[in-house]
């Protein structure tokens, strides 16, 4: 997809060019005595085709989330408390259910860190930031169980590559 996008924006900007040349062009060659143009007469079909092309760029690179939201469940939300401190994550409980819904009550006892879940293949599942005196409220529902992982999205300092931690989800 990103190929496909890079080449329309190459057509879009050698367009621009010709144009910004043709332009350049005709400001420098001396006026005909008695001709008359009309300036103007680009501008409307320009701008529509600028339209479509947009909406078609547009509509061309927009993508599904990379995480969907969990499954449907109902009933009371657990609640985990999440603080993260210099390089390490405090979580409560750790040993979470499948199916239950959960929110993550995520906050930082120093500076801003980020706070993703992935599963056991490694593919985020959801995230939110975790900032000093702040606590975001993230919602998840695990559908499988196994051991997910922790991770620190926003560098935090020296040894922010080791902060990690790990969920245990089971039945």
């Amino acid at each position: 997809m990103q190929d496909a996008v890079g080449i329309i924006t190459l057509v879009l900007v050698t367009l621009l060019a010709i144009v910004f040349l043709m332009v350049l062009r005709r400001a420098s060659a001396p006026a005909v005595a008695g001709a008359t143009a009309d300036p103007g007469r680009f501008r409307a079909p320009l701008f529509w085709l600028l339209v479509v092309v947009g909406i078609g760029v547009s509509y061309g690179t927009l993508v599904e989330w990379p995480y969907g939201p969990g499954p449907a469940t109902s009933g009371e939300p657990m609640t985990v408390t999440v603080t993260g401190s210099i390089w390490s994550w405090e979580i409560n409980p750790t040993k979470l259910p499948v199916g239950k819904p959960i929110v993550f009550a995520v906050t930082s006892s120093d500076v801003n860190h980020g706070f993703g879940i992935y599963d056991p293949d490694l593919k985020m599942l959801t995230q939110v930031q975790a900032m000093p005196g702040y606590i975001n409220k993230v919602y998840y529902t695990f559908s499988k169980a196994g051991n997910y992982k922790i991770v620190c999205l926003e560098y935090c300092g020296l040894g922010h590559h080791v902060m990690a931690a790990d969920l245990t989800v089971g039945p």
